[in-house]
């Protein structure tokens, strides 16, 4: 049997990666610009993914105090190197997107052409 305190504080963590996660949701379906959209889903995500992984060590940590057992640790190593590769993975994807988004410049001034065939601004 684990602690109250420490399953409360895990209950509270994953009701905020839930939290974050649907947040990260609604920004997509909401946002207009993919910009704004990937914003949100990167960040949201993040946090979500973050506080998940929080509360898996905080499990981990509690188990490890309580009964012992170097798997406890491991399963720690595992889950921090699990976060480093979404967190990679999730950046990369992001920039990747991005890099492929024409930009245009909203104070550019097209250019005109008069009758005598000379470019104005």
């Amino acid at each position: 049997m684990s602690d109250p305190a420490v399953d409360a504080i895990i209950f509270i963590l994953f009701v905020i990666s839930i939290g974050f996660g649907a947040i990260g949701v609604i920004g997509l379906l909401l946002f207009p610009d993919i910009r704004s959209q990937m914003y949100t889903a990167f960040r949201a995500t993040m946090i979500s993914i973050c506080t998940m992984i929080l509360a898996v060590i905080v499990f981990a940590f509690s188990v490890f105090w309580s009964s012992g057992g170097d798997q406890y640790l491991i399963f720690v190593l595992h889950t921090l190197v699990l976060l480093i590769i979404v967190a990679a993975a999730n950046s990369l994807v992001y920039k990747m997107i991005l890099g492929r988004i024409k930009t245009r410049s909203v104070c550019e001034v097209p250019i005109v052409q008069n009758e005598d065939k000379e470019k104005v601004p």
